[in-house]
């Protein structure tokens, strides 16, 4: 069912810029109020100064579960409560095969991308059962797909969505709902980031190109915004999305081929 957000609290993680920026501010268009948490503290404070008093930025990192208590805090303390939490922070990581992948590199991905949406979600968690409001954990399409050279990428995402279609049973009861957002190539500076690399643009090039091109960021931003006031299930940018994420079982036997392209073998090449 559709709710107004008129005077709704989201928190957003990830806030300072990207999709968390977006979504604050078409949130804010829409009369809710934003607490927007970010690593970057001056970053974040920056994105809601400019929203105007409707939003607030705190300083919290996601694997730090003493920050993010400290930002809900504050959060409940300036509005009154939560309806909403966006867990959305995430990073892309360094691309490496897993033979040769840094361990710490690798394991900060799951901290942040895996660890981070836990972590983010258990401490805001009473605050939006006590309201029968909605939890948004972002995966992608990589929870999907293969990701080779970005495999701790794929597999935090692949945990993320497991995890939130398990909260999604246990929250039933409650009147909490529960949403997954799967996202592809989304106009922000860390896909602009990722796309600096030669190697990278060689396989996306040789993929159909609705697969590697970004859509703006507003787009995202308008598919999570929709999500919160429909309390969806699913969110997705772009719109082929629930395509593939119908026919991802069938895909599977093709992988093999798939690693045999010459795009993917230079990729893997590349990073050994």
């Amino acid at each position: 069912m559709a709710t107004s957000l008129r005077d709704k609290v989201v928190l957003i993680t990830g806030g300072a810029r990207g999709i968390g920026a977006e979504t604050a501010r078409q949130l804010v268009e829409g009369g809710a109020r934003v607490a927007l948490l970010d690593w970057d503290g001056p970053g974040v404070k920056a994105t809601a100064a400019a929203l105007g008093d409707r939003a607030v930025g705190f300083e919290a990192d996601v694997t730090d579960p003493a920050s993010l208590a400290d930002a809900v805090a504050a959060t409940v303390e300036r509005f009154g409560f939560i309806d909403v939490v966006v867990a959305n922070a995430g990073i892309a990581g360094v691309s490496a095969t897993v033979a040769t992948a840094d361990p710490v590199a690798f394991e900060q991905v799951m901290e942040v991308n895996l660890l981070g949406v836990w972590r983010t979600v258990r401490a805001v968690l009473p605050h939006v059962v006590e309201r029968q409001g909605y939890v948004l954990v972002t995966a992608s399409i990589a929870a999907a797909i293969p990701t080779p050279t970005f495999a701790a990428y794929g597999m935090a995402k692949a945990g993320v969505e497991a995890f939130g279609r398990a909260l999604r049973l246990e929250l039933a009861p409650t009147g909490t709902a529960v949403g997954v957002a799967y996202f592809g190539a989304i106009d922000t500076p860390m896909v602009a980031g990722l796309r600096d690399a030669p190697s990278l643009n060689q396989l996306l090039a040789a993929l159909p190109s609705a697969l590697g091109r970004p859509v703006p960021a507003a787009n995202a931003g308008a598919a999570v915004v929709h999500g919160i006031n429909r309390r969806r299930a699913i969110v997705y940018a772009p719109g082929w999305v629930p395509a593939l994420l119908a026919l991802r079982g069938q895909l599977a036997p093709f992988e093999r081929l798939l690693g045999r392209m010459p795009a993917v073998s230079r990729l893997i090449a590349g990073r050994q």
